[in-house]
């Protein structure tokens, strides 16, 4: 904790807003995976009748865990890797990074956020809403689930440049 206050009065602003976003950001990516992120409803019409075909409300986890028991685990284990456990060892990475500072360790987390796809499946949610809203008989609504896991991705993307460009000036100045 120390090492952590230490590293804290060393830096300027535009690092501790850096670490301060990172927190956050990580802060909200729970509810980003638990909560409700979207509602798909599929209707038809029979004899001037509506009948409702389709109504599904799903968290990221709880999509997890629909395509495991459906037989598709390689999916499901693509979706936890690059929406859960790459973002949470980047946080953990940057943690440790922050408190012992080299260019390496730096350039391996900028190397680690191109592999985090939280922001690729925060677009892919976006499309799949947007192309069932365009059809009549299928519709979507986005719920708070997609709104803390799309906060999660920008206040993730904004804190790593804030980090990686600040942390690298100062440990090549060294």
């Amino acid at each position: 904790m120390s090492r952590l206050l230490s590293s804290w009065g060393q830096s300027s602003w535009p690092q501790r807003l850096g670490l301060l976003l990172a927190v956050i950001s990580y802060g909200i990516l729970y509810p980003g995976v638990t909560e409700p992120i979207m509602t798909i409803t599929a209707t038809a019409s029979l004899f001037g009748m509506k009948a409702q075909l389709f109504h599904e409300t799903r968290s990221i986890w709880e999509t997890v865990e629909t395509l495991h028991k459906l037989g598709y685990t390689g999916v499901a284990v693509l979706i936890v890797s690059f929406s859960i456990v790459i973002p949470v060892t980047k946080g953990l990475t940057i943690l440790f990074t922050w408190m012992y500072p080299t260019e390496r360790r730096w350039r391996f987390v900028a190397a680690i956020s191109k592999w985090s796809m939280a922001d690729v499946f925060v677009v892919a949610i976006l499309v799949a809403f947007f192309t069932a809203q365009s059809t009549a008989q299928v519709t979507a609504e986005l719920l708070h689930g997609f709104y803390w896991f799309a906060g999660f991705c920008l206040l993730s993307i904004v804190s790593g440049q804030l980090l990686a460009l600040s942390k690298l000036q100062n440990v090549s100045s060294r």
